[in-house]
């Protein structure tokens, strides 16, 4: 009896085992998502919920293509990535249809408007042909009205009377006039020309040209021409200073590099490099002795270049206020200075 209830037994369990493991298998899958396999239980969503706030189960039978039977409702679960995806995918088919109606609309009525533009066309060049079909036809009819106006009719006893070099008795077709034929030669309406005078150029003098873009008058137009050019090409050997000109990079050299004594006052002997140093210094001499008031603040000077620098410094109120430089600026220029002179090339005094 033992050996026969032995695989009764064995039948039992195995029964009571299938069972729990049918009845736990459920739980177990709440904690996997359906389509990707996650296992974040944080994610992770019942179907039931989701069918609830979001989604329906046609679009998720529609975007997966996996059928869902309504018996494992609960037995299921997605996560949230999972879900988002099949919220997008629903609202772009919804998108899609409602623009699709939005579309085939727009398409009615552009094809009903090109239909009555082709009808429009039709009907103005139906007009046009019709108008200028009358518009031929009133110039028949003037044509003919014409040719009816331009006919003569001829009696048969005028028939052979008729001629178109007939000249009534007493008519004046044509005067002649006396032609006009001076006697006085002197008199003439082509007199002479007078003689040629050629003006002699004068020694010392040097022909003079005229600018086409000044209007000024020159010895040399192209020497001339470089004044008007704003491109510098004539460049200083001893710096980096460039010039339109030859003449202005020598004056340049003689005065900057060199320091060559142009100019000699012949009160005092002093020497001057540059011209207007010399001019002002000349002036001194011609104001010594005398005092120039300034007639809005009187204030003195020693002579009129000291009072006309003043005026134009202090009273010019036409003058434009220069910006002050910043820290920055004045010592880039005290640096650039600084380099220049470093850099400078002086000739030897031998």
């Amino acid at each position: 009896m033992a050996s026969d209830d032995a695989p009764l037994q064995d039948s039992v369990s195995c029964n009571t085992e299938q069972k729990e493991a049918e009845q736990e298998a459920p739980q177990s899958l709440l904690h996997i998502c359906r389509f990707c396999l996650s296992r974040d239980e944080e994610d992770l969503i019942p179907l039931e919920n989701v069918l609830l706030l979001t989604l329906t189960i046609e679009d998720i039978l529609l975007f997966t293509g996996i059928q869902i039977e309504e018996e494992d409702y609960g037995e299921i679960a997605l996560c949230v990535k999972c879900t988002n995806k099949i919220q997008i995918c629903s609202y772009f088919r919804h998108c899609c249809l409602t623009n699709d109606t939005t579309f085939r609309e727009l398409c009615a009525d552009l094809i009903a408007k090109v239909k009555a533009a082709r009808i429009e066309a039709k009907e103005a060049a139906a007009a046009a042909e019709q108008a200028l079909r009358e518009a031929e036809e009133a110039a028949l009819e003037v044509e003919a009205a014409n040719q009816h106006c331009d006919t003569i009719e001829l009696s048969s006893d005028d028939e052979f009377n008729y001629s178109a070099n007939y000249i009534k008795p007493g008519e004046v077709l044509h005067i002649e006039e006396p032609m006009y034929r001076p006697s006085d030669w002197d008199m003439s309406l082509n007199p002479t020309p007078p003689a040629v005078q050629c003006h002699p150029r004068e020694k010392g003098k040097r022909k003079l040209h005229l600018c086409d873009l000044c209007g000024l008058k020159v010895g040399h137009i192209p020497t001339h021409y470089l004044d008007h050019s704003t491109v510098a090409t004539v460049g200083c050997p001893y710096c980096p200073v460039k010039m339109k000109a030859q003449k202005s990079i020598n004056e340049h050299i003689h005065t900057v590099h060199f320091k060559l004594v142009s100019k000699t006052c012949e009160i005092c002997g002093k020497g001057f490099v540059h011209h207007k140093t010399y001019r002002y210094h000349m002036i001194t001499h011609q104001d010594e002795g005398n005092t120039f008031e300034c007639k809005d603040c009187s204030k003195t000077f020693t002579n009129s270049i000291y009072l006309r620098d003043h005026i134009k410094r202090v009273h010019n109120a036409a003058k434009k206020v220069k910006p002050k430089d910043s820290e920055e600026t004045v010592k880039k220029k005290r640096i650039r200075s600084r380099n220049s002179e470093d850099n400078r090339i002086y000739p030897d005094s031998d």
